[in-house]
């Protein structure tokens, strides 16, 4: 708490930056702490000084934390607003999260404008698709929801799928307080463009992206994290997205 009130008093780009750091450091010294060993796939490969829209897969908790250990430039996060009302950890929760507001179609449209502005000044935003996860993790992802294909096409702004491997057997969804030792593995895949996708594509491209990540995630349980990378490639190849 004295470091996010220090914080707090910067300009918004600086206090951007420190509160990324802060949770870094504070999602790392977690894992160290629990003896989880943060593993990087593919990250190599991606040209970060691009803004993206990232899209990891959701099933645990402990993602919240993942994503700090595994993306290595400033990005914010969407959050429900209630959160904000919680008592101190609130404050940091809206420095570091663009809070989202379904109530009303206002509120709702006020959220993409923050996201948009966020976009445009250099930053990445982290969504994840499925929105929620399930009590006992399923073999397969949960449909995903409108709201990052929307954003995507509407600021020409590419995809960065993410796949989460170990996150149910690090902290299962239904027992929130346990955590367990090993690896937390995060395997980038390459991202998807959306140059000249208009809100037709919406629906399509979503179910497309689904089956994208599905797809590599089979592809990783009957092989390897190692050659997804190729195989994300060729599957782009063979599978080249058009409008249905």
């Amino acid at each position: 708490m004295p470091f996010t009130f220090l914080f707090l008093i910067l300009p918004k780009k600086q206090c951007d930056i420190a509160m990324f750091r802060l949770m870094k450091f504070g999602a790392n010294a977690l894992f160290i702490l629990s003896g989880i060993i943060p593993k990087n796939f593919h990250r190599q490969k991606i040209n970060f000084s691009n803004s993206y829209i990232i899209i990891p897969n959701h099933s645990s908790y402990i993602d919240a934390a993942a994503i700090y250990t595994s993306i290595p430039t400033v990005f914010k996060t969407l959050g429900k607003k209630e959160i904000e009302k919680v008592p101190i950890y609130g404050i940091i929760f809206k420095t570091v999260c663009i809070t989202v507001d379904r109530s009303s179609l206002s509120a709702r449209a006020l959220s993409f404008r923050k996201m948009k502005n966020e976009l445009e000044s250099g930053l990445s935003i982290v969504i994840f698709p499925e929105g929620t996860f399930a009590d006992a993790p399923p073999p397969e992802l949960l449909p995903f929801q409108d709201g990052s294909f929307t954003l995507a096409i509407m600021q020409q702004t590419d995809l960065l799928p993410i796949l989460y491997l170990d996150a149910c057997n690090r902290m299962h969804p239904s027992r929130n307080a346990e955590m367990s030792m090993g690896y937390s593995r995060a395997v980038f895949l390459p991202s998807l463009a959306v140059k000249n996708l208009e809100k037709a594509d919406v629906q399509p491209f979503k179910q497309y992206t689904q089956n994208y990540m599905q797809r590599c995630m089979d592809f990783i349980r009957e092989r390897n994290a190692e050659e997804v990378w190729n195989f994300a490639i060729e599957y782009q190849k063979q599978h080249v997205y058009s409008r249905i």
